[in-house]
């Protein structure tokens, strides 16, 4: 069992590394070079070390002081020339490992993108943030160092064991059996230091995942007095990398003394052997001078080699959590028809490169891929027997029909988890229905791009997040081309623009850490402001005002009420107040529609609507 699940191990980090491999297309003539100019490297260092057996046996044997200083010149050339390679091989990898390393970061953002939410729903941020950090940075340091030197430090071993061959076969031996021996611990400590290598990278991920959780929830935690109990749970957390990295270490630094050791041990047998074949004649003392010095520097590139293969273990750890994360499928995304900006005259409908203030659907016609059809974006959206779950032994939503036409105020009412914002996420298909069908203008949503459904509608959301950017730029979010007086006056409708002036930098204030500089409903404010600036015809309120206080969200349903004029308005609120003028008021109950009609009319039915209303029940 033990050995499938190491030769199983031993598998996917092969395939780990061919895939790998596959990034340096494009590279392969500098990759090359960089292979040349290290194996030429090795080879200088090598044949200097050679050399120095001509030199002595040259002054000892023939007092030629005029050959010494010829062979001096040629060996000081060959050092000359391997620095000139090092420094070559050296400046072409890290060219090449920084341009992968772009790459790959560029490539797990553009796939993080474009993931269902389904799956950030599964992992915590920290867990994926560390595929950018810890597991790109394990990689980039494989890149710039490890692989290159390794050809190197391998290129070293192999030409010292052919010098030490050239010099004397009885003598190589006695190395050759060092180095068999550092061979061996070399194969069984890299196999147990990849294990633990593995288990380090998850750790990271666990405590990235952990640590930035509760950096977000921290006023939670100072409130309900959680201190202790998460201290407990990083602790635990922490313990777990502790040991994966002790072991990882352990395994990594025990090389350096065990080949060190043996390198001490293999010099001084050496030492006394090659002395009594000198003193002997079987050898000469320039063939001894450079056979010890081989044989002190056969560990080092031994040790070195040892110390770039785990790092290149660490590497494929990394790499294997990153390929795993980029073998995420995709949001799936068939739709063909795009959401356009269009200009009417004389009746007719014309594409526009430009914002018009119109939009329009671009529907491509089946019998003629070129040919196309125009059809006014107007925000007529129909649910027909929709069902859906977000697991597949929980209905969130069961068999619900609804409309909302063109221009009407539609509002979704009912306790937490009865399926409002589903709803909503429905709409955008941020997560696919099981049954049924959803149309906007007629078109089943499924066959309009994701992108395209989603620019046609606007929304603000309970939560709100703004970026690390000016006020103008956060409220032009939603529709980039928005200019400066555009966005004012958006602030002027959501009344965000009396505390906006009051600022130092006004609409140039730079805003930190998702708003931290500003109240919470000064945020909700800001996304207001940033729906509106978009005028697309669909309008979602999720919990819109409820971080304002009552003054404010009336002063906010003023500007609201023009804004909303003409367009289609889904509102989900807990306050009944803000929906009474609601053109239909929908009642949700354990996934299903239960009641619709105006803020008149449900009264008049005094079923669960007007029990709400009056205050009998509260919703939970």
């Amino acid at each position: 069992m033990r050995n499938n699940f190491n030769h199983a191990r031993a598998k996917n980090s092969l395939k780990t590394f061919k895939r790998l491999m596959t990034y340096f297309k494009g590279y392969r003539l500098k990759f090359a070079l960089v292979i040349f100019f290290a194996i030429f490297s090795s080879f200088a260092n090598v044949f200097g070390t050679y050399c120095i057996r001509l030199i002595v046996d040259s002054v000892i044997a023939n007092n030629d002081y005029v050959e010494l200083v010829y062979w001096i010149l040629i060996v000081a050339s060959i050092y000359l020339l391997g620095v000139i390679s090092t420094l070559l091989y050296t400046e072409l990898m890290i060219n090449i490992a920084q341009k992968i390393i772009n790459k790959i970061r560029s490539q797990l953002f553009s796939h993080m993108q474009d993931l269902p939410l389904v799956h950030f729903d599964r992992r915590t941020h920290g867990e994926i943030m560390s595929y950018f950090t810890n597991d790109v940075d394990t990689l980039n340091e494989c890149l710039n160092n490890a692989i290159v030197n390794i050809f190197y430090t391998f290129f070293s071993i192999v030409g010292t064991m052919v010098a030490l061959l050239l010099l004397n076969v009885y003598l190589a031996l006695i190395v050759y059996a060092f180095i068999i021996g550092m061979l061996i611990f070399m194969l069984i400590n890299s196999k147990i230091c990849k294990k633990y290598f593995d288990k380090n990278q998850q750790c990271l991920s666990d405590i990235n995942g952990f640590i930035e959780e509760h950096i977000k929830g921290i006023k939670e935690e100072k409130i309900f007095n959680h201190q202790d109990k998460n201290l407990s749970d990083f602790t635990k957390l922490n313990e777990n990398l502790r040991k994966a990295s002790s072991k990882a270490v352990f395994h990594t630094q025990i090389n350096t003394p065990f080949i060190v050791s043996l390198g001490y041990l293999n010099f001084a047998i050496s030492a006394i052997v090659g002395s009594l074949f000198a003193i002997s004649n079987v050898i000469s003392f320039g063939v001894l001078s450079s056979y010890l010095v081989y044989v002190r520097q056969s560990s080092q590139p031994f040790n070195q080699f040892i110390g770039y293969i785990n790092t290149i273990l660490s590497a494929l750890a990394g790499s294997e959590r990153i390929f795993e994360f980029l073998d995420i499928k995709s949001e799936v995304d068939e739709g063909n028809v795009l959401f356009v900006n269009v200009k009417r005259h004389n009746g007719h409908l014309y594409l526009s490169n430009k914002y018009t203030g119109d939009f329009g659907w671009l529907i491509p016609l089946k019998d003629d891929k070129k040919a196309y059809k125009l059809k006014l974006l107007k925000g007529d959206i129909r649910f027909n027997n929709v069902t859906f779950s977000y697991q597949n032994n929980k209905v969130v939503l069961n068999d619900i029909s609804l409309y909302a036409k063109p221009g009407q105020k539609i509002a979704f009412v009912g306790s937490t988890g009865a399926g409002k914002t589903t709803i909503i996420n429905l709409i955008t298909r941020f997560y696919e229905i099981d049954e049924g069908e959803i149309l906007y203008d007629g078109i089943n949503i499924k066959d309009i791009k994701k992108s395209s459904l989603r620019k046609s509608i606007s929304m603000v959301l309970q939560e709100t997040h703004l970026f690390n950017d000016t006020i103008y730029n956060n409220i032009r979010f939603s529709r980039l081309s928005a200019t400066d007086k555009e966005v004012e006056e958006a602030c002027i409708r959501a009344n965000a623009n009396k505390f906006i002036e009051k600022l130092k930098d006004g609409y140039n204030t730079i805003l930190y850490d998702d708003g931290s500089n500003l109240s919470q409903g000064q945020k909700q404010l800001l996304s207001i402001a940033r729906a509106m600036t978009s005028k697309v015809p669909v309008l979602v309120l999720d919990e819109a005002t409820s971080n304002i206080d009552t003054r404010t969200e009336k002063l906010i349903d003023l500007g609201l009420d023009k804004l909303m004029k003409g367009r289609t308005v889904l509102v989900i609120a807990h306050r009944l107040s803000t929906i009474v003028d609601s053109d239909a008021i929908l009642l949700l109950k354990d996934g299903k529609i239960i009641e619709r009609g105006s803020h008149e009319e449900l009264l008049k039915l005094e079923g669960y609507y007007y029990n709400l209303f009056s205050g009998k029940i509260e919703l939970d």
